[in-house]
């Protein structure tokens, strides 16, 4: 018995020494991320249903210097995809829908025969992009399914192409879904999801809250970004810019799901462990139904993208304003990755950094942490800064490219945002620093 336990032991002891030396290289990554601006969040990632690296870096509210926590609650934007994708697979399997039924039959005033409920599931439906919202909200008041559905259903605008024969990205479509929940559940959205998802999955403190409702929740991460015109970090939903936010936080089934990476974790693994649909259902919800038309070849699913690099992939993201989520999941290998941020603005985010550089440290066991951008951290403080301070910050990138990046592309697009912006001194001295042989 004492050999027996011996074998075991050295047999164990590599694979436990290699998981530690993996979790000290992800928190040396997430730490530097997070001391150079480039993450503020919460993460959690997993390997075979087991944690391998959780963390929590960053302030929930910046003004009281309220430090988040490991069950504090994001808006999670379009990651609530996922659970409206499984909700129709839920009635399909309890013979109440069928996917390839017609979104017409359950929805009588929905004016498009032609779409089924699978071509909403896999953004195929042709529904126009612009009835999102109806035109000219206020958006100082919170927008309804009901309001957004009802302009849709009086408009009847035309589709934008035949449904199945493409596919383009609609938020329209997974509300269209949420009131198909609904009809044929006979439950409101929010209850159907708590009854049948949120609880039998173990998400205790996931749930579905607008603007008004989140501010009677405890611990709760506020959205923020860092605004180039003011030079500071700002809370999106008050810039007039994002005003929108307010607006749209009212409607569900393509978004507005808080949550929290401990809860997303669970529900993971309810769905491995078959808790909340059948292997046969998650496989359908996985597969690659139909093209992204993006340029990295990815796939649509049902409420998921569906990757094919380095192996298959399945993702579910979302962001908005202040706020970036992404559950990025190696189903056949099991290994998981979730994070959540709550400081995002899409064009000053290093978030597309973060899985290149996990996949480093969990397939190759190699530690690169990503450089920061030239074009990003120039964007920072091109309106706000002199002219001097400008020059002084190119000087130190050029002077240090174990640490920059000089991504090009990104500085010309800055360079041209200058000169729309009558900053053309600065335009000029960019393009004079960074031109050829500089």
């Amino acid at each position: 018995m004492k050999t027996t336990k011996l074998i075991f032991a050295l047999i164990l002891f590599p694979a436990l020494m290699q998981a530690q030396d993996k979790a000290a290289m992800l928190d040396s990554l997430f730490q530097t991320m997070h001391q150079r601006s480039q993450f503020n969040g919460n993460v959690l990632i997993a390997d075979q249903g087991e944690v391998l690296y959780q963390n929590s870096l960053g302030y929930a509210h910046r003004g009281k210097q309220i430090a988040l926590k490991e069950n504090t609650l994001f808006n999670t934007g379009s990651v609530s995809k996922a659970f409206t994708a499984l909700a129709i697979q839920q009635l399909a399997e309890k013979d109440q829908l069928k996917l390839t039924g017609k979104a017409q039959k359950y929805l009588p005033e929905f004016a498009y025969p032609s779409v089924t409920v699978h071509h909403l599931l896999i953004h195929s439906s042709g529904l126009p992009w612009e009835y999102q919202m109806p035109k000219d909200w206020d958006n100082s008041k919170i927008a309804t399914n009901e309001e957004v559905l009802k302009n849709l259903y009086s408009k009847k605008p035309d589709l934008e192409f035949t449904p199945g024969e493409q596919a383009n990205y609609s938020n329209l479509g997974y509300m269209v879904l949420a009131e198909i929940v609904e009809e044929v559940s006979g439950e409101g959205f929010e209850t159907y999801l708590q009854h049948y998802i949120f609880e039998p999955a173990g998400m205790t403190r996931t749930a579905i809250y607008n603007a008004e409702e989140i501010k009677e929740v405890e611990n709760v991460a506020k959205g923020y970004l860092f605004y180039p015109f003011t030079g500071r970090y700002e809370e999106a939903i008050k810039l007039d810019k994002f005003s929108s936010n307010y607006a749209i936080s009212g409607l569900y089934g393509d978004g507005n799901v808080y949550s929290t990476t401990e809860d997303l974790f669970s529900f993971c693994k309810a769905l491995k462990k078959e808790k909340l649909i059948s292997k046969t259902s998650l496989e359908i919800a996985f597969e690659k139904h139909i093209s992204t038309g993006d340029q990295y070849g990815n796939s649509y699913g049902y409420g998921w993208t569906i990757s094919g690099a380095p192996g298959k992939l399945v993702q579910r993201g979302g962001e908005l304003p202040g706020y970036v989520s992404d559950i990025i999941w190696d189903v056949k290998n099991d290994k998981l990755l979730i994070y959540l941020m709550n400081d995002y603005l899409a064009y000053l985010s290093y978030n597309r950094r973060i899985f290149p550089a996990y996949a480093e440290v969990v397939y190759s066991n190699q530690l690169k942490i990503p450089k920061l951008q030239a074009s990003i951290e120039l964007t920072k403080i091109a309106v706000t800064s002199s002219l001097e301070e400008m020059k002084t910050k190119i000087r130190e990138i050029k002077n240090h490219p174990e640490l920059y990046q000089t991504d090009i592309g990104g500085l010309k697009f800055l360079v041209k945002k200058l000169q729309d912006l009558g900053k053309k001194e600065k335009a000029d001295m960019m393009m004079k620093m960074f031109g050829p042989g500089r």
